[in-house]
């Protein structure tokens, strides 16, 4: 009680405020960095070694780490998913960004993600921490910071709720 009433004497922001803005900020990024990929997925979508060739030609790594892979995807499921993916890593991100439908959006996000690390592998072919190649870190963080968007989001609707039915 005496730290909250220094903190708003001082003009520190209470930790709730900061857990929010953390949140928020975190959600934005996502949305924006989801956004700016499916741009980037459609404009080099038939450049060769583009997205539809990747999708389409590419084995699945799995866990990876000296595994080979499997694959590819067979076609029924490659060419829906090469085709609708970029249109939905723009429509979730748009989501995260306007802070609508965030729990549905997180769920997509984190759906991409896992078929992302499944596609590329757990762990890269040198290891947890190879020198400047894309691995496993990018895809778990944004995978737990979607979780995280999409838990709150939960959260702030039922406790909405509450209040509604309580008041």
């Amino acid at each position: 009680m005496l730290q909250d009433a220094y903190d708003q004497r001082v003009g520190l922001k209470p930790e709730r405020s900061m857990v929010i803005s953390a949140i928020a900020t975190m959600r934005v990024l996502l949305g924006i960095f989801f956004i700016l990929s499916g741009i980037a997925n459609y404009i080099y979508f038939h450049a060769p070694g583009g997205f539809f060739e990747t999708v389409t030609q590419s084995k699945l790594a799995l866990w990876g780490w000296g595994f080979s892979g499997v694959g590819p995807l067979p076609a029924i499921l490659a060419l829906p998913y090469a085709y609708l993916l970029p249109a939905t890593e723009m429509i979730a991100g748009v989501a995260f960004v306007i802070n609508r439908w965030v729990r549905w959006a997180g769920i997509l996000i984190m759906l991409m993600l896992l078929s992302f690390i499944l596609a590329f592998g757990l762990i890269g072919p040198n290891g947890l921490l190879p020198n400047n190649q894309g691995n496993w870190d990018k895809n778990v963080f944004m995978l737990i910071g979607a979780w995280i968007c999409a838990a709150y989001d939960h959260y702030r609707v039922k406790r909405k709720i509450r209040v509604d039915e309580l008041g």
